[in-house]
C-alpha cells in the first residue's frame, strides 16, 4: 500500500488537477486572467502536501517477534523490541500512522513512522492492533508505559 500512499494518490491529483485545468480552460464561461494560474498553484500546492506528510513512511515493516525489519528508499534496519522507547499513533491522520520513538538512533533517525496493516478489510478503526501489540511488547521489554498515545 505504501507505493500508492507515496507515488499513486500524489500522481493521481495531479492528474485529477489537469483535467480539472483542461476542462476549465475549454469552457466558454468568461474567465479573469488570475484564473488560469489558480488550478497549477493549487496542484503543485497539493503535491507538495501530500509528497511532505508521505516522504517520511517506512515502506515496509515486518515483525519477526524480538525484532522489526524496517526499509525506506532501498535502506533496510533491523530494530530490537528493546530498542524502542515508546510507541505512538496517530489517528486523526488517514491512514492511522505509528510512531516508533527509539533508544537511539538508527538508519532512520530516532523515529520510526509507518502505516500499520488495518484491522479488518474496512480499515482501522479504534485502537490499532499493531499499534497496541507493539505498546504490550516494549512494555515487557522496560520500554514505555505500554499506553499508546492517541
Amino acid at each position: 500500500m505504501m507505493a500508492i500512499y507515496k507515488w499513486v494518490l500524489p500522481l493521481s491529483s495531479l492528474l485529477l488537477f489537469a483535467m480539472i485545468a483542461w476542462l476549465w480552460h475549454g469552457s466558454s464561461a468568461p474567465m479573469v486572467p488570475w484564473m488560469d494560474w489558480l488550478i497549477p498553484v493549487a496542484a503543485v500546492a497539493a503535491f507538495a502536501a501530500q509528497i511532505a506528510t508521505t516522504w517520511n513512511l517506512a515502506d515496509e515493516v515486518v515483525d519477526h517477534g524480538d525484532n522489526l525489519r524496517v526499509r525506506r528508499r532501498g535502506v533496510e534496519e533491523t530494530v530490537t523490541i528493546a530498542d524502542i522507547e515508546k510507541v505512538s499513533a496517530e489517528y486523526a491522520i488517514r491512514p492511522i500512522r505509528v510512531s516508533l520513538l527509539l533508544r537511539k538512533p538508527g538508519a532512520f533517525g530516532r523515529r520510526i513512522v509507518f502505516v500499520p496493516r488495518p484491522n479488518s478489510a474496512f480499515g482501522t478503526y479504534g485502537e490499532s492492533r499493531v499499534a497496541a501489540d507493539l505498546s504490550r511488547r516494549i512494555g515487557g521489554f522496560g520500554g514505555a508505559d505500554g499506553a499508546v498515545d492517541a
